[in-house]
């Protein structure tokens, strides 16, 4: 999904510069719960084209996915910090493997 822009002065938000190449992750309350991630703009710039590539790509030839891959890619879009599995047993399971 294409990442809409939306400009903020300095006023309106408190926030460090970021250097190429870092990304500075802002948690609130918890440090297991990330509220925003800051990145600098031309490292943004970079993922905005390799996401356009990509796309591109797979309009010129569609990839050919499994449904657990189609299952999996629906899950990351959609992720829950809370809900994060890493037993391997779980992860058959939620793929319906």
């Amino acid at each position: 999904m294409p990442l809409r822009h939306e400009t903020m002065t300095a006023d309106e938000v408190r926030a460090p510069a970021v250097p190429r190449g870092r990304a500075i992750i802002v948690t609130r309350y918890r440090e297991d719960r990330e509220k925003v991630a800051l990145v600098n703009p031309e490292d943004l710039a970079m993922l905005e084209e390799a996401h356009d590539l990509l796309n591109a790509i797979d309009e010129i030839e569609p990839a050919e996915i499994s449904r657990a891959a189609q299952l999996a890619l629906s899950l990351e879009d959609r992720p829950d910090p809370a809900a994060r599995v890493e037993d391997a047993e779980r992860i058959a399971e939620i793929l319906e493997l």
